[in-house]
């Protein structure tokens, strides 16, 4: 089976897959992970035949395979993304089917190099053989801890590819401790954690929960790892899992939970949120803020005369431009609705509030986005702007006087900024 023959088929399963994935903050997410998985697998099962892993010395046929894909075409992002997933689980399989190979042309026993020398635990023949086609074919990090001695008794190929340590380097659980959590603060976080984790599973007679621990390899680097247990006896199997896939992936259903979609900036229900923690922080300090409210102007419109997709790009610029402007930390935009969007401004009186507006102002209209259907000929917003005290005032009414503010601002012929009074 030749190279052109795999990369058209990789290719082919890319295109047909990747209305599956969305790229979010430069992150892949999944709509259905584990039909994808099973789809890939089968590739993977077609292109890579048992006898090449059987023939090959090394897994790099896969990665000079994917290399080849990535370097010799064009390549958009949101495929690359797809590319090095399906690369990240071609490998991790590869591995678990040579070990399995490896493991049944040589020898029923777990290979001698990977077990503790420690005369203290003697393992029996029977033992090594119950445990030894578990620890070749899992593709996760695994070792074997002696509860009592804490004498770390044997560890898998893929523990010492992941990490870098093998059971020489790391005998037992102080040796682990301390080449793995190098930093004595975190080493003394984790190994409570790890601590209160056995407590829980010997309370409940129930394996040991998994927790996150950032974990230093061998060569300096960290990587965050799911670390859960077994108990078996005296002894216990401490299985790594890496968790930066699932943390991506809870990073990316956070954003989107929070994301408008079009405009790539906070969605209503995280500025209602906002709102709610800036008000009151305000209302205790008893210190100002302001919130302007802005919508551009004749929208509907625009989106008639030049297409809703026109109008899609149109509010994206607006958002962004609107971001880029208000850049204080502390400060938050959201698209409030339609083609309305908010301005959160803490610590911020109207003089500042006004101010600001008027930057937005500025840059909507640099942007020069052609309407036909304004007086300018060009895009532009209308603003309302209130500030308040908060001690006199609550979130409701706050909210409720830049919008009045908006509405007379646009009854003034819009392309202006308006500021709510008292009276």
């Amino acid at each position: 089976m030749n190279h052109a023959y795999k990369i058209n088929k990789i290719r082919s399963f890319v295109e047909q897959n990747k209305h599956q994935v969305n790229l979010i903050s430069n992150k892949l997410l999944i709509i259905n992970l584990q039909e994808l998985k099973k789809s890939a697998y089968h590739l993977f099962y077609e292109l890579i035949k048992l006898k090449h892993v059987q023939q090959a010395q090394s897994h790099h046929q896969i990665i000079d395979l994917f290399n080849l894909i990535k370097n010799t075409t064009e390549v958009l992002s949101l495929e690359m993304k797809l590319l090095d997933k399906l690369e990240h689980w071609w490998l991790e399989w590869y591995f678990a089917l040579q070990m399995h190979e490896q493991l049944s042309a040589e020898s029923k026993e777990m290979p001698m190099s990977f077990l503790s020398r420690s005369t203290l635990n003697p393992m029996r023949k029977h033992e090594i053989s119950h445990y030894a086609k578990l620890f070749s074919v899992l593709p996760m990090p695994v070792c074997n801890v002696c509860s009592k001695t804490g004498d770390i008794l044997r560890v898998n190929q893929r523990f010492v590819d992941v990490f870098g340590y093998t059971v020489e380097d790391v005998p037992n659980l102080h040796a682990w401790w301390k080449k793995a959590y190098p930093d004595p603060h975190y080493r003394v976080q984790a190994q409570n954690l790890w601590s209160e984790a056995l407590k829980k599973a010997k309370s409940s007679n129930d394996d040991i929960p998994a927790n996150n621990y950032t974990v230093a390899r061998s060569d300096g680097t960290q990587v965050v790892m799911e670390v859960s247990g077994i108990k078996i006896g005296e002894e216990f199997l401490a299985v790594f899992k890496d968790a930066t896939e699932r943390i991506e992936a809870e990073d990316i259903l956070r954003d989107m939970a929070f994301l408008d979609s079009l405009t790539k900036i906070a969605n209503r229900r995280r500025f209602d949120e906002k709102l709610a923690h800036e008000f009151d922080k305000a209302k205790e300090c008893e210190g100002a803020i302001s919130l302007i409210i802005i919508d551009v102007d004749f929208f509907k419109q625009f989106n008639d005369r030049y297409g809703h997709l026109a109008g899609d790009s149109c509010l994206y610029e607006v958002a962004q431009t609107i971001a880029s402007t208000v850049n204080r930390p502390e400060d938050f935009v959201a698209r409030y609705g339609g083609e309305e969007f908010v301005v959160l401004l803490p610590d911020t009186d109207k003089e500042g509030a006004l101010f600001i507006a008027e930057q937005i102002q500025k840059a909507v209209e640099a942007l020069a986005i052609v309407h036909e259907d304004t007086y300018s000929g060009f895009l532009s917003v209308s603003m309302g702007v209130n500030s308040t005290a908060s001690s006199q005032d609550d979130k409701v009414s706050f909210v409720k006087g830049a919008d009045n503010a908006l509405y007379y601002a646009k009854d003034q012929g819009r392309n202006c900024i308006a500021l709510h009074s008292e009276s």
